[in-house]
Formats: C-alpha cells, sequence, structure tokens
C-alpha cells in the first residue's frame, strides 16, 4: 500500500498538512479507470472480421480486447477468459483466408530478453460493434420555465 501525503505551504512561509490518507494499489492485471468508459452494441455480433483491414488492437486486460477495423471498434470477449493477458499486453495471431474469426487462437507476446516470443494461448469470441459513450459535454444546459 502507497500512502500519499499533500502539504500546502501557507504565506508564511510554514507548512500545513492538508492530507495523509492511503492509495490503494489496483491489483495487477485490472483495468484502470479510463477502460471502464460506457459503451453503446452497435448491431448484431460478427463472427469474423477482415484481418487486412484490423488497425489496431487494445488489450484490455483477462478476455477483453478491441479491435480497430478502419473507423469502427469491435470488443472481443475471449471464450474462457484468459488470466495471463493483462492490460496493454502485445498479442499475435495467425490469419486463414485473410479473415480473423471466432474460434481463433490469439497469443500473449512475452519479451524473453532475446525478442518477442508467443506466450500463453487464448481462443477469441464474436466480435462485437461498439461505440463509446461522451458521458462529457461541454453544451450549457438548457433550462424551461
Amino acid at each position: 500500500m502507497r500512502q500519499t501525503l499533500a502539504i500546502i505551504g501557507a504565506a508564511t512561509g510554514m507548512l500545513a498538512l492538508a492530507s495523509c490518507a492511503p492509495v490503494e494499489e489496483p491489483p495487477q492485471g485490472y483495468a484502470l479507470a479510463d477502460d471502464y468508459q460506457e459503451i453503446r452494441l452497435v448491431g448484431e455480433p460478427v463472427a469474423c472480421l477482415t484481418a487486412t483491414r484490423i488497425r489496431s488492437s487494445n488489450v484490455h486486460g483477462d478476455g477483453v480486447i478491441d479491435f480497430r477495423v478502419g473507423s469502427e471498434t469491435y470488443r472481443n470477449v475471449l471464450r474462457s477468459g484468459c488470466p495471463s493477458l493483462r492490460r496493454s499486453d502485445a498479442i499475435s495471431y495467425d490469419v486463414r483466408d485473410s479473415q480473423l474469426c471466432r474460434g481463433e487462437i490469439v497469443y500473449v507476446l512475452e519479451d524473453f530478453g532475446n525478442g518477442l516470443e508467443r506466450g500463453p494461448a487464448c481462443s477469441l469470441g464474436e466480435f462485437q460493434q461498439i461505440e463509446f459513450v461522451d458521458t462529457v459535454s461541454d453544451a450549457p444546459l438548457i433550462m424551461e420555465d
């Protein structure tokens, strides 16, 4: 556990203690707050993505990977989870017939000092298109009479 201490300087040069509260560290493998962004599901899940259109992937942790395909994002919840997959891990996968499909395997890439090697394997689920919901708006509130 880490403790955070905030000190505020007074105009007279004296120091006052403002806070001394423990700050819990999230357990390893847990997603940080920005991964809890609200999403909206779009359409029905699909079984495959065209591999050449995948621009990037974002690993959220145990069992969740977002694939950026053009301007769209598809979330994949792995079939049996994947305890060895942690937030921001790199992954690799093989592509057959130019498609990445449900049931295919993604591998966690591990750095063994002499380069990246495939580590634990995890099976893909269906791909669900998502949109991120903007919960903060700078638009003024409209008040009615």
